[in-house]
Order: structure tokens, then C-alpha cells, then sequence
């Protein structure tokens, strides 16, 4: 059991104990049942026969943490629709996030009135952030999906189908013989670059490149860098005229943004994929 206390009964809402009690379990929310005590009020849950993420996390391979912050995610999305209580409210914590005996998740929602104004600060949102970093950032390979969620909560912060996407870019190949396929789309004559650990430079001029792309007017001579950090595989725009594009965001030049297989890339107008 978990227990609780609101200083008056002033501050319950009682909207949201209906809506935990009759609807909270099909959207992964834990009743509450609230008594008086000593002029206050005290609240509980009972998650019983569930254990915590945070007792399940330390055993955990990077694949499995992944998989839960996806499920972590899909669990959020559908409570955004629901009207009757505030993501401010829920408990973004590892120990007070349960898991079933079938690996259904369930989260604490604390029926508390708050200011309406609070309902929409959009704090929550960073404590999500925060949550899935601490889940993969102690995993072996897991400072790669840790970047990818820094550079998604940049990129599109609170957009959670670009996170889930995020969570799936991994690095799984070999070190010692792994390599990246870079696979134009659109360029005048089809091109594949198989690039391993060292710097590989993208652009037109043959005298400066590794990757040359030829038959194109948008491309700069030296147009940007794919490298390896020991960690993960990176694109680095190098200051090209027309820009250096991830999944349609154009990057900032001289700035290193993880690349993995699924990622889409775009020197100005040529689109390659990456495997």
C-alpha cells in the first residue's frame, strides 16, 4: 500500500478519484481511496503483487529499457487525452511507476486540486525527459540513446512519436568490423558510401572527399562530415551554402548530432538513407 496526506479536504478532487476509481486501471492509472484523518486527509493505492521499475531497472539490458520507455511513452500519449486529471499530478518517478505480473504498466495519479494555471506548466514534460535518461544512461551503448532523447527534447520538445522513434536508434553492430550504409534516394547516378570508423568527409570536389556526389549544382565541395565517437556514429554540417538536414531538421553547423540506421539524411537537395 501507498499512502498519502492533503492537508484539507479542500484540496481533494474529487472528479478524479471517480474517474481512478470507475476508468483509472484501462488507462494505467491506480485507483485511490481517500479517508479523513486527524482534520487531514490521507490517500492510498495499492498496487499489490506489482513491482516498481525502479526494483526491475538495474537488471534490465538496454533493449528491455528501451521497450519500457516506449511503453512509458504509449501509456503517455493516451493520457493526454484524458480531461479528468493533470500530468502535473502523476508521479514521474521509477518508484512509483508499477509493473504486473503481464508487464502492464500502472502509474500514481495524486487526485489534488491545483491551480489551473498549473495544469498546463508543462512541468511534467521535463520530469518524462529525465525519467527515460535515467533509465538507459547507466546501460552499456546506452550514452547513445541518451543523446538521441537530448536531441529530440531539443528538437521537438513534448513530441513523443519523434521519442519513440528515438528510443529505437541503437547501436548494435560490432566495433571491430561495423560500418554505416549511406544510400542516396535522389542523386543524378545512385550512390552508396560504406563509411567505418574513421572521419568521412560528403561533398563534390574530388581532391577533398571520401563521399563524392557528382552531377549536382546544391551541394557544397566540402559539405559535411560523418564521424565516430567512439559511442555512436554523428553527421556534422560543415558549413555548407544549402545546409545539412536529419529527418528534415536542418542541423547547426560544426555541431555533432547522432545518426543511427532509420535516420534519413539530406545534403541540400539529396536525400540518403541510412543503414
Amino acid at each position: 500500500m501507498r499512502e498519502f496526506l492533503l492537508n484539507s479536504e479542500d484540496f481533494l478532487d474529487r472528479k478524479a478519484v471517480a474517474f481512478l476509481r470507475d476508468s483509472g486501471m484501462e488507462k494505467g492509472l491506480l485507483p485511490i481511496s481517500w479517508v479523513h484523518f486527524n482534520e487531514r486527509v490521507k490517500l492510498a493505492c495499492f498496487p499489490d503483487n506489482m513491482k516498481t521499475i525502479g526494483s526491475v531497472a538495474d537488471d534490465l539490458t538496454l533493449d528491455e529499457a528501451c521497450r519500457l520507455g516506449k511503453a512509458i511513452l504509449e501509456r503517455l500519449i493516451v493520457l493526454e487525452e484524458v480531461d479528468e486529471i493533470s500530468l502535473e499530478n502523476v508521479i514521474w518517478d521509477p518508484d512509483s511507476i508499477y509493473l504486473n505480473a503481464g508487464k502492464e504498466l500502472f502509474f500514481i495519479c495524486m487526485p489534488a486540486q491545483i491551480p489551473y494555471e498549473q495544469r498546463h506548466s508543462e512541468i511534467y514534460l521535463k520530469r518524462v525527459y529525465a525519467l527515460l535518461g535515467d533509465l538507459v544512461s547507466e546501460k552499456e551503448g546506452g550514452d547513445f540513446v541518451s543523446r538521441q532523447i537530448d536531441f529530440q527534447k531539443e528538437r521537438a520538445f513534448g513530441d513523443w512519436t519523434s521519442l519513440l522513434s528515438a528510443l529505437d536508434q541503437r547501436s548494435t553492430r560490432d566495433e571491430d568490423d561495423a560500418c554505416l550504409i549511406l544510400k542516396s534516394i535522389n542523386t543524378p547516378a545512385p550512390v552508396t558510401f560504406e563509411i567505418g570508423h574513421r572521419k568521412f568527409r560528403i561533398g563534390t570536389d574530388p581532391g577533398e572527399v571520401d563521399g563524392l556526389i557528382t552531377g549536382v549544382e546544391t551541394v557544397s565541395p566540402v559539405h559535411a562530415l560523418i564521424g565516430w565517437n567512439e559511442i555512436n556514429y554523428y553527421v556534422s554540417d560543415l558549413g555548407s551554402e544549402n545546409g545539412t538536414f536529419v529527418n528534415d531538421q536542418q542541423i547547426a553547423p560544426n555541431t555533432e548530432v547522432p545518426i543511427g540506421e532509420g535516420t534519413v539524411l539530406r545534403f541540400a537537395d539529396y536525400t540518403f538513407s541510412v543503414e
